[in-house]
């Protein structure tokens, strides 16, 4: 299976509900080969069931992973990996088809109206255990429901819209070969938290710098 298109139907779509505002997540679509998988930093993909996936908000613009558990999160509704891709060898992991749901009744000015929409993937059951990251900026602000109650917002990344300033977070990498059981154009890996003593010694590299620059 080659994909030649593909959709990082990383889809937020937000879409009308009769429970209010509803963010739609999805990075396959109708099953078919246009997908991007989501793959944690050895490069093996998300399992179904496993992962964390989820839509809100950020106070600033995240630019690092350490930011990633800072997002407000959207809404109600599951936040696993819980769909697969359907391929040769059954069903493929590091897919998604989630939706969160909350009401935003029309005329609401206070957030999220009016603030950027992210959606945050993690390696972990839940946004704090994750620990590997990957932030995608939708472009796209969240706005409110209709008179009728009902909110519609869609964003669809294609492989030709997709590029790597669209990942606050995260790296897309080209020609991805799932095992070799099929070939995708993309996929997002997600990017690890550094380890403590990591940061510590990067920490204590820089200070050294200054203090040899001040002698």
């Amino acid at each position: 299976m080659k994909t030649k298109t593909l959709i990082l139907s990383t889809s937020a779509v937000l879409t009308a509900l009769s429970s209010g505002y509803t963010v739609s997540l999805q990075n396959f679509n109708a099953g078919d080969a246009t997908a991007v998988p989501i793959v944690d930093n050895t490069g093996t993909p998300i399992p179904a069931g496993g992962g964390f996936i989820g839509a809100g908000t950020f106070a600033t613009a995240p630019t690092s992973v350490t930011e990633s558990r800072d997002i407000t999160l959207f809404g109600s509704g599951l936040n696993g990996f819980s769909n697969g891709l359907v391929g040769p060898d059954g069903v493929l992991a590091g897919f998604f088809s989630n939706s969160f749901s909350d009401p935003i009744p029309e005329g609401t000015t206070t957030p999220p109206v009016g603030e950027r929409l992210y959606v945050v993937m993690g390696n972990g059951a839940t946004l704090a255990d994750s620990t590997q990251f990957a932030i995608l900026d939708t472009g796209q602000t969240f706005g409110t429901e209709n008179a009728a109650g009902s909110g519609g917002l869609d964003v669809i990344l294609t492989s030709s819209s997709l590029n790597p300033e669209a990942l606050a977070v995260g790296t897309v990498l080209e020609s991805y070969d799932y095992t070799g059981v099929a070939t995708f154009d993309e996929a997002i890996q997600l990017a690890p938290i550094p380890e403590p003593s990591t940061s510590l010694l990067a920490a204590l590299a820089g200070l050294g710098l200054v203090a040899r620059r001040r002698r």
